[in-house]
């Protein structure tokens, strides 16, 4: 009878599992429904659906994390550090197409400073709103182990949003879908 009880546990679990796989309804990572609102990112007019349970990463964390020079001007991350979305609004301006030129020399700067990094291919499309997006992505090392890293360039009205995401390897495939619905949800507003 315990074994009934067990399954029809498990079943009610997926019924909700299968409720929730979009940024509007939250989506499961494990366990944890992470839930999502948009947000505007600073001195911009650029929107992005963000997880609830995220926080802009503190500035003493932030200079350990990434303590280059050219550190992301935003970083917002889970509560214990380990999954980051990182923004930097670039004050260019890209023709169509552009951006998969841009992806190709951010690729070929990671080669240089870290010639053993392997980058997978380059993907390129829009966002929901009609941006158009490349990324690609690889795998780094961090003080944690190895980590799941993509790249995006996203071509805005007057300027280039770069996108970082990060993640422990391990977590890539719960992971890497809900970023994709992430970076596809990008607007901009009107100024």
């Amino acid at each position: 009878m315990e074994y009934m009880d067990e399954k029809i546990l498990e079943s009610r679990k997926e019924l909700e599992r299968q409720q929730h796989t979009t940024l509007e309804t939250g989506i499961y990572v494990d366990d944890e429904l992470i839930t999502f609102s948009r947000a505007t990112l600073p001195d911009s007019y650029i929107q992005i659906f963000l997880p609830n349970q995220f926080i802009v990463m503190p500035d003493k964390v932030k200079a350990m994390k990434y303590p280059s020079k050219e550190a992301p001007d935003l970083i917002v991350t889970s509560l214990d550090g380990s999954v980051n979305l990182c923004f930097n609004i670039l004050p260019v301006t890209l023709a169509a197409g552009d951006t998969k030129e841009m992806g190709t020399q951010f690729q070929t700067a990671l080669k240089n400073v870290n010639p053993s990094i392997k980058i997978e291919e380059q993907t390129e499309t829009v966002t929901d709103g009609g941006n158009e997006i490349s990324w690609f992505e690889f795998v780094g090392y961090t003080l944690d182990g190895q980590s799941y890293n993509r790249m995006y360039i996203v071509r805005m009205r007057n300027t280039v949003l770069h996108g970082i995401f990060n993640c422990p390897l391990k977590a890539k495939n719960q992971w890497g879908d809900i970023v994709e619905k992430c970076f596809a949800s990008i607007e901009e507003g009107i100024r």
